[in-house]
């Protein structure tokens, strides 16, 4: 349920994103539209907040060690998570091409074991587990909200497409395409996968557990090494290699920009690799894991960051018919104006209301050390702003856009 209303909800957001791909895309598509649309500032913040968002980073590398103490028992997790990050943190490092080309059969063998674990799990799926709404929603609604407002960064990833718009040959089609299509498939997925994780064994056995406990239930052998290896470990590699591979992106713009330190965002002369940014991110993720936070407060902080700064973005779409009217008005996917307001001020509901309740599970020391890095950033941009040069950011963003000839008529 969690996961079907999280793939609908973030429906609703793709359309937002699709609306302002389909009329302007740009590189670094939420930064720009945040600076163009609303204030240079304003697209900073954003840009901070998915920096600060990458704790994300141990949460992939400590799923991979429990995943790994699943193949081999006794192995220490936080240790093994640590290995994982580096192991990445150094490809990334000396710029290993084959990994990146690797990426997209690491990908499909993913996928194909995710299927593995539906196929070989479906046939034991005890269905009184899904006929009454008290066997649905054992904890409350609260919980469940909760449940739905984290789950949501699993069914709504596809709209980091539009990041990537300036290295498309026509994203003003593929990106609405790509989000939607993205966003409905991975949610069907996951839902499959759900139900097999949560209709097999009872819940006190699985909650909080890795799908290793079902798969091992349900699987032959074969299967549930291939899923393991293929599901569970390559999976969180690809990850984690991904992320590395564009987490640095927005910091070397912002370096660029004035708001960071242009030595944070020097290139190394031997690799041509971000060093700095990719140290930086790195020890994000090293002290994050030591610290000993829980998978489910890592996702909680990291996520729930997001969610507050996509709101940023989407505000902005609601000044695109009047501040781009002939981008507006030629893209091949459009909204009516009234319907795009509709669909603008939908998304911040839902959105708010997504970050509220993924933020509102956190222990209260934690909710508090999250509240304040959210302020400091905002101070931090308040002072910032006052040495960096707003008018060649702004330039500097339309000469992005025009990168993008208007459609004809």
């Amino acid at each position: 349920m969690a996961f079907l209303v999280s793939g609908i909800l973030n429906c609703i957001y793709c359309t937002v994103i699709a609306q302002l791909s389909a009329a302007i895309p740009a590189t670094g598509a939420s930064y720009r539209y945040a600076s163009l649309l609303l204030n240079p500032r304003v697209g900073f913040l954003w840009q901070l907040g998915m920096i600060v968002s990458k704790v994300t980073l141990a949460l992939y590398a400590l799923s991979f060690a429990q995943y790994l103490a699943g193949l081999i028992p006794g192995i220490s997790i936080p240790g093994a998570a640590v290995v994982m990050l580096t192991i990445f943190y150094v490809l990334n490092l000396v710029g290993l091409k084959p990994a990146a080309e690797a990426q997209k059969w690491l990908v499909c063998i993913k996928i194909s074991a995710l299927f593995v674990f539906v196929l070989g799990g479906i046939w034991a799926v005890d269905l009184s587990s899904f006929v009454s709404m008290d066997a649905m929603v054992p904890n409350g609604w609260d919980k469940m909200l909760q449940a739905m407002a984290i789950v949501s960064f699993a069914t709504g990833g596809a709209n980091m497409a539009a990041e990537i718009a300036g290295e498309m040959k026509n994203p003003r089609r593929d990106i609405p395409l790509a989000v939607y299509i993205g966003t409905i498939g991975s949610t069907i997925l996951y839902i499959l996968v759900a139900i097999v994780a949560a209709g097999v064994l009872p819940i006190s056995q699985v909650a909080d557990q890795p799908l290793s406990v079902v798969g091992k239930a349900v699987l032959p052998q074969w299967a549930y090494l291939y899923f393991m290896i293929g599901g569970a470990v390559i999976a969180l590699c690809t990850t984690m290699n991904s992320v590395f591979q564009w987490v640095t992106k927005g910091m070397l713009v912002a370096c660029q920009d004035g708001w960071l330190p242009r030595r944070l965002g020097e290139v190394s002369k031997r690799f041509g690799t971000p060093h700095y940014c990719l140290t930086f991110f790195w020890l994000v993720g090293v002290v994050t894991i030591i610290s000993g936070i829980t998978l489910t407060n890592i996702a909680r902080i990291g996520f729930g960051i997001l969610l507050c700064i996509y709101i940023i973005p989407v505000v902005g779409c609601a000044f695109l018919p009047k501040k781009y009217p002939q981008q507006y008005r030629n893209a091949p996917f459009r909204l009516k104006p009234v319907t795009l307001q509709v669909f603008v001020w939908l998304t911040v509901l839902i959105l708010g209301s997504q970050a509220f309740y993924t933020l509102k599970g956190l222990p209260t020391n934690l909710l508090i050390a999250t509240l304040t890095i959210m302020v400091l950033a905002v101070v931090y941009v308040v002072i910032a702003g006052r040495y960096v040069n707003m008018s060649r950011i702004t330039q500097m963003d339309a000469e992005d856009v025009a990168r993008h000839p208007v459609a004809s008529d």
